[in-house]
């Protein structure tokens, strides 16, 4: 294992600033500095941007799985709940085990640059599988399934899960106007009834959000996460996103389930902005995008002091991909998950290139090698028998495009 090492030359997002033919150091799995030191350096040679690792603000882990369910437009969730668990795919998905499902979506995450996921599930559910996946599934937030009488009742009801939020200074997550029904558009009514809508508020869809209720989320500073895959594919449209930016709103994006969503989060921030351009017919900000997956998901789930950003002191999880080291945000923007070249959590190397097998060798780390879109790569765990094992399970050669291997 080693414990200091910096990587160098690289260019250098922190995503404040830019910095070119840049080095970083990391000690004990922090980040130590940005200046040539007498450590163990490894040479990252070629055209390579560092970044923050990133965080997928909205995932339903153990709805990992494929096809897409579904016949859109619905007017809010629950008729497509509805269809959901009618679904032959859902009676397959079942078949495996709730812990391989939650592993394949921590490595659906990880291939696209993913160290920090919010599972947005009750604890009872993912609490047993959290401390044995590959990235960091948080564990540290209140929640409510929905902001309707629609509402699947997780955790112990809005007033007394915001209030655990308040006391413990972590987020309260909840679904919001997920439709445009009567009483799914007064969730910001019923947010407020409960005395809920506040700075520890993280409110995820939100497509039903009147212009009135943007202001009232800007004004109690409460954070939007915004799933434009999924919301067009099931209502076909999504939230007045331009109105949200302008508001002040922290915005953050997620991928909801490949049930719906996108398949991970290149694709979901290529989406974003293709969607973008044709609700507003103007071009989103590619760094505005990028904050959207590092500094803004971390702010809205209360752990800017350890993640989001390339500073002194803060964990090494770190993102590096190949790309044009002269528009580094465009390059992420528009990555996929073969440029994807090296991924570390907390200083740890867990995914990258077969070229940079050395880093590998030298932490000692149980891996195996699989092949994403023609690229040979190394990965911590052995999602290929994962990957056989659902497959003897449905009794077909299954395909997963989100974790193609």
């Amino acid at each position: 294992m080693i414990d200091e090492y910096s990587l160098s030359p690289l260019t250098i997002v922190t995503p404040d600033e830019v910095k070119h033919d840049a080095s970083i150091k990391i000690s004990n799995g922090k980040i130590d500095s940005f200046t040539e030191s007498k450590v163990k350096n490894y040479e990252i040679d070629g055209s390579y941007i560092l970044f923050p690792a990133l965080m997928n603000a909205h995932d339903h882990l153990f709805g990992t799985y494929y096809p897409r369910i579904g016949t859109s437009p619905y007017i809010c969730w629950l008729p497509w709940d509805y269809d959901l668990k009618n679904s032959p795919i859902y009676e397959e998905r079942n078949k495996s085990e709730p812990f391989d499902l939650y592993l394949v979506g921590t490595y659906k995450n990880l291939i696209s640059g993913i160290t920090t996921v919010h599972d947005h599930m009750p604890h009872h559910i993912n609490n047993p599988f959290i401390d044995k996946l590959p990235i960091r599934v948080l564990k540290d937030y209140s929640l409510a399934h929905e902001v309707s009488v629609y509402d699947l009742k997780w955790g112990d009801g809005i007033d007394v899960e915001y209030k655990k939020a308040v006391e413990n200074n972590i987020p309260f997550v909840t679904h919001i106007e997920e439709g445009f029904d009567v009483e799914s558009m007064r969730g910001i009514e019923i947010l407020e009834g409960h005395h809920a809508l506040g700075e520890h508020s993280v409110l995820v869809h939100g497509i039903g959000f009147s212009k009135k209720d943007i202001k009232k989320v800007a004004r109690k500073k409460a954070h939007f996460v915004w799933c434009p895959g999924s919301n067009v594919y099931m209502f076909g449209r999504t939230a007045k996103i331009r109105e949200l930016l302008d508001a002040g709103v922290n915005v953050s994006i997620g991928t909801d389930s490949p049930a719906t969503g996108e398949l991970n989060i290149l694709d979901e921030i290529r989406f974003a902005k293709k969607v973008y351009k044709e609700m507003y017919n103007e071009e989103l900000d590619d760094e505005i995008i990028v904050r959207m997956i590092t500094e803004n998901p971390v702010k809205a789930f209360r752990i800017q002091d350890k993640l989001g950003s390339l500073a002194k002191g803060k964990l090494g999880d770190l993102l590096i991909i190949s790309g044009d080291q002269n528009n580094p945000y465009s390059s992420l923007v528009n990555a996929h998950l073969k440029d994807i070249s090296l991924v570390f959590m907390e200083g740890t190397p867990i995914y990258g290139d077969d070229k940079f097998e050395n880093i590998f060798n030298d932490f000692g780390l149980n891996c195996t090698r699989i092949n994403i879109e023609g690229k040979d790569k190394i990965i911590i765990g052995d999602p290929g028998s994962l990957m056989e094992k659902m497959r003897e399970i449905v009794g077909f050669h299954k395909e997963l495009p989100f974790l193609p291997i």
